[in-house]
């Protein structure tokens, strides 16, 4: 019988780099080594995440037979409950299985649950975050040392960073916010004469891309897009910027740069309604982020200390 390694973990990730940057975030916040397994759910799986509770071994292809037992599995987002609850049935050992994101099944089935706040669920064994775990912080920042492509150097501008996010749950964005943003984004850069740089995710539409690309080269804007293809330059778009855009349908990416000292405005590409609406007046409250209205300014800027905060509930929570 195979003996858990006290001071390791199992990721369980489908390659979804948000999803699987929280969890290595968590990861980290427990001090622990971990290993990154990836895993494609199956359909039914993903569907009905509890038929991980049942389902036979030789039916889920998932290479972990072979490694060292974990303390814990870490799993993102409702498609990767399954598995968790698959691996904490069939090893018969004391793993702990901590998920992150609200599993949409009965919690019982998990040890713990990192679930944001503005989701409004409690209970015995969930800890609620102020929005999405950050895998960066100021000091990882400054300790990045990738090399940084020469098409986004600065040249002795202002840099402005606009992460652009589009289609979710809650709305499809239109051809007109994208012109929109573009257009007050466009505003910002050239109030300060300052060198921009647009990512876009793979959220948002060609057409949108299409969009951006023809308004930046209609208004001469220097700019240097990125647009999901390629060397990923993201640490470095970070460390660069000293002013970030990020749209509010991007609560991880708020999450991420809220946690910098770099001053954050908030872009909306359509009205955001409930918990998300709320989630962002309560950052701009905590004077964390401000409202992006085609001005970028300096202010006094609070930094969002989720992952902090998680560590010690988590600590509490296990040595209770």
């Amino acid at each position: 019988m195979k003996e858990i390694q006290k001071n390791y973990s199992w990721i369980i990730s489908d390659g979804t780099k948000g999803m699987e940057n929280q969890s290595i975030a968590l990861a980290e916040l427990l001090n622990i080594n971990y290993e990154i397994i990836l895993f494609k759910p199956h359909y039914l799986l993903n569907k009905f995440p509890l038929i991980g509770t049942f389902i036979p071994r030789s039916i889920i292809k998932i290479d972990i037979e072979k490694k060292s037992l974990p303390k814990f599995i870490i799993t993102t987002g409702r498609r990767m409950a399954g598995i968790s609850l698959f691996i904490k049935k069939n090893f018969k050992h004391p793993i702990k299985n901590i998920h992150i994101q609200d599993p949409k099944i009965p919690y019982k089935y998990f040890d713990l649950l990192l679930i944001p706040e503005h989701d409004n669920i409690v209970g015995k064994n969930i800890i609620n975050t102020k929005g999405a775990l950050s895998f960066i912080d100021n000091n990882k920042i400054k300790r990045i040392d990738l090399p940084i492509p020469e098409n986004i150097k600065s040249k002795k501008k202002t840099i402005i960073l606009a992460l652009i996010g589009g289609d979710n749950k809650r709305y499809k964005p239109n051809n007109t916010n994208y012109y929109n943003l573009g257009l007050d984004i466009i505003r910002a850069c050239q109030k300060i004469n300052g060198r921009l740089i647009i990512s876009t995710s793979r959220r948002t539409p060609v057409i949108a891309n299409k969009i951006l690309h023809s308004m930046l080269k209609k208004y001469n804007v220097d700019y240097y897009f990125w647009s999901g293809t390629g060397y990923n330059p993201y640490p470095s778009m970070i460390r660069l910027a000293n002013f970030i855009i990020v749209t509010s349908d991007s609560v991880n990416m708020i999450s991420e740069t809220a946690s910098l000292d770099t001053p954050l405005f908030v872009a909306y590409l359509n009205k955001e309604k409930g918990k998300i609406s709320n989630f962002l007046e309560n950052l701009e409250d905590l004077m964390i982020i401000k409202k992006f209205h085609g001005e970028l300014f300096p202010y006094n800027k609070v930094k969002l200390n989720t992952n902090n905060e998680t560590a010690l509930k988590i600590d509490k929570f296990f040595c209770s």
